[in-house]
This record gives structure tokens, C-alpha cells and sequence, in this order.
């Protein structure tokens, strides 16, 4: 199973901003959403973003500089090896500030500037004084030797038709800015207005025309390197993820689709179960909420006074398998009736065939006899998922060719839980021996293995799991515990809906050859 390309994270770091601008779109969020994650909560985050393999981290607002310990977050963003890009208005940047930015090792800025007057930019931004604190910024980061951006929202078509993009550009080149990023305004924030669509959308090439071919290489849409002549492709779609002040995940802070929440799950399962969900495949490869079909079809229904969408996904069908793993207090395995083959498939062709995966869980799936007639009826290449203990039985070669017929995406693993007294053998070094022993031989299937191990078990041997993880075959490795009371809304196991946290421990990585 391939690692999902996790490449650039949008890290929100506050919701407060000096400015109300009138193209806003996370002001809503400002009333629901005004906690802000602790500096060690952003470390933690940080080496999640490094397991996943991501390279950029954008910091995100609000008005990131507002954070008192935003030397800090940069300084620790780029011990993790990333480059750090902050996107900002400019207000508190002055000469002290901007080398204090340098010097923490910030690698870009992208400063917002709506006009190249300033009674109009002051007057969109709603804040006297913004412009001439924004020129002064783009100045000194020009100086600085960070890359300087700078990003523009289009007010109105008469921005491009009465030429004033091309007076915009010819103002910030000579101000110090290297390129231009246009960001054209989506169905989002106070960007939404009833009863119509997103600012000339599928407009875009006829307005783009009037922009002098003298500035092509000097401004690109929405993504770098995307000229106005080319398509935008939507790279929440393939490589991007938004994270909010709180730790919610969305696709994209313009794609307000909240999926989980990685303080307490692994961004690279989040943006999985995003990369797979309906709501996201569709609408084309660009920008959804450019998008008036998309619109229409899909989030209006959800409310426009909502800054937000909290999604529940549905592709998750409990097995209703037995399981000998006898872990306390499990309920699923105290079940004494197999969930009939007929009842499960019913659920897998009610899912809706837009979903790019099936995740089965409940029980230890390999004690159905019935497995692979289940399987047979998921539809041609959806990608399946299947939940396990450390069973003792070992299966057939027949078995594991048949189940390597299927689109397995994983098969995960969980190690028995201890006993809540203590006092269980499960929890000594010669079951988990035993146990690691089991998950070794699955993984010589040729299947991806994720293991998850309870916390507490993870904590107490961790001297023996760190040398065994990569002699173990498995491509993932997990500490988790249960919480039947707060549970993850998105995420199951093989004990049902009671995933409390999940922490990804360890990847396997593709090691170059020559490399040890």
C-alpha cells in the first residue's frame, strides 16, 4: 500500500486577526472556533506531519503573527526539516520583526494586499492604516532573503476589465515582491452570498486575457506554478490538507468539510478517509467550490450560515465476527451469533459507489467461514479493509492467495489488551513475544499490515517493540486506546466505535539503495 502524498500542511495557528476584510473566509469561524492549540499540542503535530512525510508547512490564519510563541512554532517547524511559508497581512511586520522571522528560519511569506491603493485596500480590509504597515512589510521580507509572495483577492470583474491588475503588479514588482498569487473567491466565508455562485466562475479565461502578457511570469492561480494559461488542479484533491485552530482536518480552509481531528488521530488516516469520500472525488479535478454544479448539488443542502461541515462517513460496515482475543470487557467479543452474510451485503451495496474504499470491522474477520463470499460482493475495485487479533490458527497458503485476490488496502492488527487489573499474562514480555510472532508470520503474506498496540502495552515494552517493528514486515504501527464515552466519530476497530486516540508510532519507508 502506498503512502498517501502528504506534501504541504495548512497549519492554522489562530482565528483573531486586526482586520474584518469583506472577502473573509474563516471570520465565521471566529465566533464558534476560539480555542488555539498549545505550543507542545503544534510539536506533537509536527512530528505526525514528519511520519506522514510532508514537506511544507503553511502557517495559517487569522493573523498568524499574532501568536505570542510564533518564533517558536517556526523554529521547531524547521528542526523537523520543513519548509515554512506564513501567510500574513503585514500588519506587525516591522525592521525588529521581520529579521526575528529570518532568523527563526521562516522560508516565505505570502502577504495579502487587496488593491494598490490604499483608501481601497484599507477599505476592503475595514482597517485605517493596513495598507502603508502592508507595503512596509512586502519592503522589508523583500530585503530579508525570504521569498516574498504576495496574494490578491479579485473584488469584481472591473479588476481585470478596466486594467487594474496589470497597475497591481507593475505597484508590488517594484515594491519587492517575486511573484503574485491570485486567489480568485470561492463559495466560502463571507465570500457566499444567497442566490449566487462564486465571483466569475467560468469566467475565468476571458478575464484572465486582460492581463498584460509582460506579468505571465510573474503570477500564478491559487497554486505555485500554475500559470493563468494552464488549468488549476485542486490540490486538496491530492496533496494538501487544512488543519483548524482546534485540530480539526478539512481538505481545504475554502473546502470546509471537517473529516477528523488530529490530536487524536493521525493526519495520514484523516487525509485517507478525505482522499476517499464522495463529497471530495467529485466535482472534477479544480477547485469544487468554484464550481456552481458542485455547489448546487452538494453544499448548499449542507447550510450557508455555517462556517463549517462536520462529515460522518458511511463506508464502514460492521462484520459482526467472532473474535478469541478475550479482551476485557469487550463487548464484541462476548457476541455469540454471527451478523448473517446476507444482512452485511445488503450494507456494502447500499454504500454509496462514489466511496473509494470499505472498511469492515467487528470481530476478527478471518473467523468467518464466510469471508471471502462478503468479499465477492464488494464492487470491482473499491479497496477493502479487514480488522484481526493475533489469532493462533495459522491460515492455509490457499487461504492467503485467495484473500491476495482482493484490493486489500490493510489488514489491521490488534494486539490482545491487557487485563484492567494488571494482573493479565497477555501483558507480559512472553505473550507479547508470541503475539509479535503472529503478526510477523501475517505479514510474510504479502499484505499491508497495520499493528495497533494499547497504549499501555506500548508504554511498558517499549524496549521490546522498538527493535522488533521493522524485522516485524508491517508498514504501520499504532498506539491506541479506547474511549467508549468521547469515541472518534470517524473511526472504528475490530471492538466497534470506541477508538478514544490513535497515534501513528512508526511508517515503513522505501530505503534507497546503498542506505542501511
Amino acid at each position: 500500500m502506498a503512502l498517501p502524498l502528504i506534501k504541504v500542511v495548512q497549519l492554522t495557528l489562530t482565528n483573531r486577526c486586526q482586520c474584518n476584510c469583506r472577502h473573509c473566509g474563516v471570520s465565521k469561524l471566529r465566533q464558534v472556533i476560539q480555542g488555539e492549540l498549545a505550543l507542545e499540542q503544534i510539536d506533537s503535530l509536527f512530528q505526525d506531519f514528519r511520519l506522514a512525510g510532508c514537506l511544507v508547512v503553511d502557517l495559517f490564519g487569522g493573523e498568524p503573527t499574532l501568536r505570542h510563541d510564533l518564533f517558536d512554532i517556526i523554529e521547531r517547524g524547521k528542526a523537523y526539516g520543513f519548509i515554512l511559508s506564513l501567510e500574513t497581512n503585514g500588519y506587525v511586520l516591522d525592521q525588529p520583526y521581520v529579521e526575528r522571522l529570518a532568523a527563526a528560519g521562516l522560508d516565505q511569506i505570502y502577504l495579502s494586499l487587496d488593491d494598490y491603493r490604499a483608501e481601497v485596500h484599507d477599505e476592503i480590509r475595514r482597517k485605517k492604516g493596513s495598507f502603508n504597515r502592508a507595503i512596509r512589510a512586502l519592503e522589508l521580507g523583500a530585503k530579508s532573503g525570504m521569498i516574498m509572495h504576495v496574494s490578491t483577492v479579485p473584488q469584481s470583474r472591473r479588476f481585470f476589465i478596466d486594467g487594474e491588475i496589470n497597475r497591481f503588479m507593475e505597484f508590488v514588482l517594484n515594491h519587492g515582491a517575486e511573484k503574485v498569487r491570485l486567489l480568485l473567491p470561492r463559495f466560502v466565508g463571507d465570500s457566499i452570498q444567497e442566490g449566487s455562485g462564486p465571483m466569475c466562475a467560468g469566467e475565468e479565461r476571458e478575464l484572465f486575457s486582460y492581463v498584460s502578457p509582460a506579468y505571465f511570469d510573474y503570477i500564478y492561480l491559487h497554486t505555485p506554478g500554475t500559470r493563468l494559461t494552464e488549468r488549476n488542479l485542486c490540490t486538496a484533491k491530492q496533496v494538501f490538507c487544512h488543519i483548524m485552530t482546534n485540530g480539526w482536518m478539512a481538505p481545504c480552509p475554502y473546502f470546509p468539510l471537517v473529516f477528523g481531528d488530529v490530536t487524536r488521530e493521525p493526519i495520514m488516516d484523516v487525509f485517507e478517509r478525505i482522499q476517499g469520500h464522495p463529497l471530495v472525488r467529485l466535482g472534477g479535478d479544480t477547485c469544487p467550490m468554484r464550481n456552481e454544479e458542485y455547489i448546487d448539488k452538494h453544499m448548499r443542502k449542507l447550510g450557508l450560515d455555517r462556517p463549517f461541515f462536520p462529515i460522518t462517513v458511511e463506508n464502514q460496515i460492521d462484520l459482526g465476527a467472532p473474535c478469541e482475543a478475550g479482551c476485557p470487557g469487550c463487548e464484541y467479543g462476548a457476541r455469540l451469533a454471527l451478523k448473517p452474510a446476507g444482512e452485511i451485503l445488503r450494507e456494502v451495496r447500499a454504500v454509496d459507489p462514489d466511496y473509494a474504499r470499505i472498511e469492515f470491522f467487528g470481530g476478527d474477520s478471518f473467523l468467518r467461514n464466510d469471508l471471502f463470499e462478503i468479499l465477492d460482493g464488494v464492487p470491482a475495485l473499491k479497496r477493502i479493509s479487514l480488522w484481526s487479533t493475533c489469532s493462533r490458527e495459522r491460515k492455509s497458503a490457499s487461504f492467503v492467495s485467495r484473500l491476495r485476490s482482493y484490493p486489500i488496502e490493510a489488514i489491521k492488527v490488534h494486539l490482545r489488551e491487557p487485563s484492567r487489573s494488571g494482573a493479565d499474562p497477555s501483558g507480559s514480555s512472553d505473550a507479547l513475544e508470541e503475539a509479535l510472532r503472529q503478526v510477523s508470520f501475517m505479514s510474510s503474506w504479502g499484505l499491508p499490515i497495520h499493528l495497533y498496540v494499547p497504549t499501555a502495552v506500548m508504554e511498558e515494552h517499549q524496549d521490546l517493540l522498538a527493535p522488533s517493528v521493522r524485522p516485524l514486515g508491517v508498514e504501520r504501527l499504532y498506539a491506541y486506546s479506547r474511549d467508549s464515552g468521547q469515541p472518534l466519530s470517524n473511526a472504528v476497530a475490530c471492538f466497534g466505535r470506541e477508538l478514544g486516540r490513535s497515534r501513528l508510532v512508526w511508517v515503513r519507508r522505501k530505503i534507497p539503495a546503498g542506505q542501511p
